[in-house]
């Protein structure tokens, strides 16, 4: 797991520019760091070491062919790859994957090597024979890459911090458009970044870059589904698939371990696991208490499935110092509270291990949000008129704040935000902070909200347009496999693990196991009301009743009573500073009517007011804190 950063046309500051990237990427590769410069492109690696310790060194450079390689992330399988290219006569220099890549690149060229390899990845490889930059990312978005165009030259990276380094955008400038969609979502769809002029690589896409021309093509997509397959069947070929994507993902030279929530997906991947690694290590985090608490959950599992198990209880201020380590290093907003609890586990994930198994992908696969039996019913609430949400919405405010984790009232409020929209936009509405009610008077009269508001959705709606044809819950399935998957889910989990050096892989994404679970029909994914039949069934066979049938339940941190009391100082200095750079953005007097009445306790801005803070504090941060330290140069490197 690594940190990776470039540019084409380095000039003679190159080498400065560079380490100032590496700098900013640090965390993501405590073990070493390097960097490489040549007439057309400059390269920068700093690396969190896995596999082959000893070899694996990055950048990857021929300096005969001029062909160049850094990598971010894992190829699983990548031993039996390195066996087909012994046997077709390719000598392999060093056991790592990234030698495997380096040398299936070369011989066998950049989109059928796509096709070739399965993993979390992010690289950027230049043809030596064409002189042709090429970055790509991972299938579903688990490792993040960034890049941006300006005077000819294209500079790239692991997080915006390091594209900040470079000269032509270290004034970048914070995005309207993107802070819009971050206020509707949490996170930012599609190519958004958060600053001007830099975007994200959407997932399975590929971009190259040759003679000052970019392009940008999608190389894979998930399957819709199509399979008919009865249910013993499809039992019998996930359990196998999950197996043999544990197995390929235990590989390490490093202390490795499994996240255990107490949840479904966790206490599965636990149970394989132990049979793959006797005497793995699961680790859960008690990050809340009451209904936020399922530790309780986690312990049977453990005790049941016989496996060492390890609870680290959170002070007092964890919470707190959680988000002052986050919005340091935080250069993409993303609103997602749970970020907060997730890097905790991280960090206590660090002191006992450098790899962790966890179970993101799973929901999304098997239809385990509630989202995904609610609509059914979004035909229904579209048919309601729009300003009925609001009425709803407005009745709601005069009660009492709900309590507790999702409690009724806030449920209700949530599905009210989607009244009177089409069925595809209806389930992001339910999750969104800010839903129309509350979009009314947020920003400045000056600003346009409808145009930011296509914009926003438009990766949401291009995604349900690919599914056009199929059910409504196997379209909503496509959609959050696309949109909410990537720039939720997975770029919290990258956040929260590189921001500790930890490295987490997901095996619910294992390549053949996706794919299948991609194609299987909603009737074996939903059932009686609820989601992950099929993978209910699996867990049958090696957990407890009790553990599977219960209500689903998230990664949760009261974020409403903190911004109330240990993070109360921190929401107001922040949201109420005048010159942040996107204060101008934002009616002042909504966004004190909001602080006022959440902090007295008559309202529960709690979600809306998190989404705010975020923004405005990574809006503040822009450039990187850190100091540039020298690091080796690899030029002359073979």
């Amino acid at each position: 797991m690594c940190g990776i950063a470039g540019f084409t046309s380095p000039d003679a500051s190159a080498g400065e520019t560079l380490s100032a990237m590496l700098a900013a990427l640090a965390h993501r590769g405590p073990d070493a760091a390097a960097h490489y410069a040549d007439a057309t492109l400059a390269l920068a690696h700093t690396r969190l070491a896995v596999v082959d310790l000893a070899g694996g060194a990055q950048p990857r450079i021929d300096p005969v062919t001029g062909d160049a390689l850094v990598f971010n992330g894992e190829i699983y399988g990548f031993a039996a790859l390195a066996e087909k290219l012994r046997a077709a006569g390719v000598p392999l220099r060093d056991r790592s994957d990234t030698e495997v890549l380096f040398q299936l690149l070369r011989l066998h060229g950049v989109r059928e090597t796509l096709a070739l390899i399965d993993g979390m990845f992010a690289f950027a490889w230049r043809d030596g024979a064409t002189g042709a930059l090429h970055l790509a990312r991972d299938r579903f978005g688990e490792k993040p890459l960034y890049y941006g165009a300006a005077g000819g030259a294209l500079v790239f990276g692991s997080e915006v911090s390091a594209i900040f380094c470079h000269p032509a955008f270290s004034a970048a400038a914070p995005d309207l458009a993107a802070a819009y969609a971050l206020l509707q979502f949490e996170y930012l769809p599609g190519t958004f970044s958060g600053w001007q002029g830099i975007e994200k690589l959407p997932p399975a896409s590929l971009l190259t870059f040759h003679q000052g021309r970019t392009t940008v093509e999608r190389y894979w997509s998930p399957p819709l589904p199509h399979e008919t397959i009865s249910e013993a069947a499809a039992l019998e070929r996930l359990d196998t698939l999950l197996h043999e994507a544990v197995r390929q993902q235990v590989v390490a030279d490093v202390p490795l371990g499994i996240f255990l929530s107490g949840g479904i997906d966790s206490s599965l991947l636990t149970a394989i696991a132990a049979r793959e690694v006797p005497g793995i290590t699961a680790l859960t985090v008690r990050a809340g208490a009451g209904d936020f608490d399922e530790t309780p959950y986690a312990i049977e599992a453990a005790r049941h499935l016989g496996v060492r198990h390890e609870i680290v209880d959170l002070a007092g201020g964890d919470l707190t110092a959680a988000f002052d380590a986050c919005m340091e290093h935080l250069s993409e907003p993303l609103a997602d509270s749970s970020l907060l609890p997730t890097y905790l586990v991280c960090r206590a994930a660090r002191a006992r291990m450098t790899v962790a198994l966890g179970g993101d992908g799973a929901d999304e696969l098997f239809g385990g949000y509630p989202n995904f039996y609610v609509q059914r019913f979004a035909p229904l609430m579209q048919a309601f008129p729009q300003l009925s949400g609001a009425a709803l919405v407005g009745v709601l405010n005069l009660l009492p704040p709900g309590r507790g984790y999702m409690n009724f009232r806030f449920r209700l409020a949530q599905l009210a935000h989607g009244f009177g929209h089409r069925t595809t936009r209806q389930s992001f509405l339910w999750m969104a902070p800010f839903g129309p009610y509350y979009m009314q008077g947020l920003f400045s009269a000056d600003i346009a909200r409808a145009p930011l508001a296509a914009g926003a959705f438009a990766p949401i709606d291009a995604a349900a347009i690919e599914a056009a044809g199929i059910g409504s819950i196997e379209r909503l399935l496509h959609q959050f496999l696309l949109t909410y998957l990537p720039d939720d889910i997975l770029m919290k989990t990258d956040r929260a693990a590189m921001f500790n050096s930890l490295e987490v892989r997901a095996p619910y994404l294992h390549r053949p196991l996706a794919e299948f679970a991609a194609t299987l029909p909603a009737t074996l994914k939903l059932r009686n009301g609820s989601g992950k039949h099929i993978l209910k069934l699996l867990a049958r066979r090696y957990l407890p009743a009790a553990l599977i049938d219960r209500r689903k339940h998230g990664f949760a941190v009261p974020i409403g009573d903190l911004l109330r009391t240990s993070l109360r100082e921190r929401a107001v200095d922040i949201l109420l500073s005048t010159g942040n750079p996107v204060a101008p953005w934002f009616n002042r007097g909504t966004i004190e009517t909001m602080l006022a009445a959440h902090l007295s306790g008559r309202r529960d801005h709690g979600k809306r007011l998190w989404a705010l803070t975020v923004l405005f504090s990574v809006a503040a941060r822009g450039k990187p804190r850190s100091h540039a330290t020298p690091v080796p140069s690899l030029a002359g490197y073979a």
